[in-house]
């Protein structure tokens, strides 16, 4: 779990607003600390979409907006509009170092993302095992903060 420092730290930004990625090696505590703590810690609309194996992409992007209560939404642009208003809300995408394997046309399911990576009132928050920047997409990488757990950054509990 990360320390008190950088989990603060975490919370301002994405109260703030901010696309953060959250990654390090497995069993550290990523999934711990946002699943049970930091959605907790915070008062936005969240939503957590796990994409562990096997997950069809195209259900990702059905899935966001059931989630977010556009239930009648068919247009992604429609979508994107549609969560431009209102309140600030959080998606977070775990194990996201997976979309790399298994989507057909990353391109332009990372520039789907990438539109609601920019908009100002809605944080992706992704988790995953390596960086972004293994993607091969800047101008999707570069609308995210990243934080690396590791053994400076967090507590470990012996069992």
């Amino acid at each position: 779990m990360l320390r008190f420092q950088e989990y603060s730290l975490l919370i301002e930004k994405i109260n703030a607003g901010k696309n953060i990625h959250l990654w390090g090696q497995q069993g550290i505590g990523k999934t711990f600390t946002v699943r049970n703590c930091l959605l907790k810690d915070i008062n936005l609309e969240s939503v957590y979409l796990n994409l562990e194996y096997p997950f069809s992409v195209d259900n990702l992007f059905d899935v966001i907006p059931i989630s977010l209560g556009l239930y009648y939404q068919q247009n992604w642009s429609n979508i994107v509009s549609q969560l431009s208003h209102g309140f600030q809300k959080l998606l977070v995408i775990d194990n996201f170092d997976r979309f790399h394997c298994v989507s057909e046309t990353l391109s332009d399911d990372l520039f789907r993302l990438q539109q609601l990576a920019k908009l100002d009132n809605f944080s992706l928050l992704l988790i995953s095992r390596m960086p972004l920047r293994y993607f091969h997409f800047p101008s999707f990488v570069k609308c995210f903060e990243e934080l690396e757990l590791n053994e400076t950054n967090t507590w470990t509990f012996g069992q």
